[in-house]
């Protein structure tokens, strides 16, 4: 169980300091508007004050404070969750999640309740949605932990 716990909160670290250094080095870059993939990814920096696909938009202090402390106790649960996990996927995968939630909050405490997203998604002209690196961990972190819930057998790992 110890060496889970070390992958969880080890990866957590690392996707979380990942996250901070590309963030600082997209501020300095001026990459704003470069194609990263034809047709899919372009890099458009903007500050999200919401939550995903900028639901729930706080433009108050308020609000954001709000925002920064169910960002804290989601972090709290999902740690407290990960403690007692019992394979390796789940481990990594709640690791990539905690990372990506570090992360993100990194962002709202120095941005002022937002966070930096910078890769926009899009379809040929139809656009999907602005992400950051700390998203796509969470993401996949989610795809995990399904993985890990329809495919390892409890107890392996």
């Amino acid at each position: 169980m110890t060496k889970l716990r070390l992958v969880v909160f080890g990866m957590a670290v690392l996707v979380g300091l990942a996250d901070l250094i590309l963030v600082q080095f997209m501020l300095g870059t001026g990459v704003a508007g470069r194609m990263l993939v034809p047709g899919l990814a372009d890099f458009n920096p903007t500050l999200n004050r919401g939550v995903s696909f900028s639901l729930l938009t706080q433009n108050t202090v308020a609000g954001r404070q709000l925002l920064i402390a169910l960002l804290l106790v989601i972090i709290i649960v999902v740690a407290a969750v990960a403690w007692r996990t019992s394979s390796l996927l789940a481990s990594s995968a709640f690791g990539l999640i905690l990372g990506g939630a570090l992360g993100n909050l990194s962002d709202r405490l120095r941005f002022n309740g937002a966070v930096f997203d910078f890769l926009a998604l899009h379809l040929g002209k139809t656009p999907l949605f602005v992400c950051n690196f700390a998203d796509i961990a969470i993401s996949i972190g989610a795809i995990l932990l399904i993985a890990d819930t329809l495919f390892v057998k409890q107890g392996a790992g």
